[in-house]
């Protein structure tokens, strides 16, 4: 019985520490730069294939709730029996809402 006891006020207690809210002037999250990815590969006489992709947060809201991120692609084939294809191209935008 008294270990049940102290078990519940022991969890009383960590629930309370891990429930206190932040404070208002805590630190906003770090700023990350350009997040560059990249691959590419093939086979033997088939060529070689590449791609290069980046993103980048270009707005945040003050409260952090909203921001906009912009998005790039560029990848291509070269050589093979078919020759180089055309580069292709892809851009966009994310909206992020957080609740």
């Amino acid at each position: 019985m008294q270990f049940t006891i102290v078990l519940v006020l022991l969890c009383g207690i960590a629930g309370s520490i891990l429930a206190h809210p932040m404070p208002e002037d805590a630190t906003p999250p770090p700023k990350y730069p350009l997040n560059l990815e990249g691959g590419g590969g093939g086979q033997r006489g088939d060529g070689f294939g590449f791609h290069v992709s980046g993103s980048e947060n270009v707005w945040r809201s003050d409260n952090g709730r909203h921001e906009i991120d912009l998005n790039g692609k560029y990848g291509q084939h070269l050589g093979g029996p078919y020759g180089n294809s055309d580069p292709q191209y892809e851009l966009g935008a994310v909206y992020r809402f957080r609740f």
